[in-house]
């Protein structure tokens, strides 16, 4: 055998882990987007079970109503809580969107999960507190709520 003919076989050999390096790159690559996907899911459904969570104290859900019926009937305190609150459910919300908008979230996903965002923009109260705030997020976010149709509140 000659020393050509080795060093064929040599390139011909690194040629092949080459490609085997790539193929394993590549699915090593695809479970990882498959779990960041699964991780910004599991996010967005804790940041909308925990901003969810703090209406259904009473306190806040009496706020809540009473602002529903007439915003200048709650306190300026109250009105600051409630600021609070429903900001931070615009964030969580908006942090989904973007998720969305970046490919981490599946359609399908986002789909259900939006429908959980959207229903309380029918309350006077998020309204009010929308067009108070909206000014601190994202442009294409802002496009987004602004464009969808407000149903109303159903409580009962």
């Amino acid at each position: 055998m000659n020393w050509d003919a080795i060093g064929a076989i040599g390139e011909t050999i690194g040629a092949a882990a080459v490609v085997i390096s790539l193929l394993y790159l590549a699915v090593q690559i695809r479970g990882q987007n498959k779990q960041s996907r699964l991780s910004a899911l599991h996010d967005m459904s804790r940041e909308l079970r925990e901003v969810t969570e703090i209406f259904a104290t009473e306190d806040m859900t009496s706020i809540f109503v009473r602002a529903n019926e007439s915003y200048a009937s709650i306190t300026e305190p109250e009105s600051v809580r409630l600021i609070i609150v429903i900001t931070n459910f615009f964030r969580a919300w908006e942090n989904a969107f973007l998720e969305n908008r970046d490919g981490y979230l599946d359609t399908r996903v986002w789909a259900a999960l939006s429908r959980e965002y959207i229903r309380p923009m029918g309350a006077p109260s998020f309204q009010h507190i929308w067009k108070l705030r909206k000014q601190n997020y994202a442009a294409d976010f802002c496009d987004y709520v602004d464009s969808l149709e407000k149903e109303e509140y159903i409580t009962r």
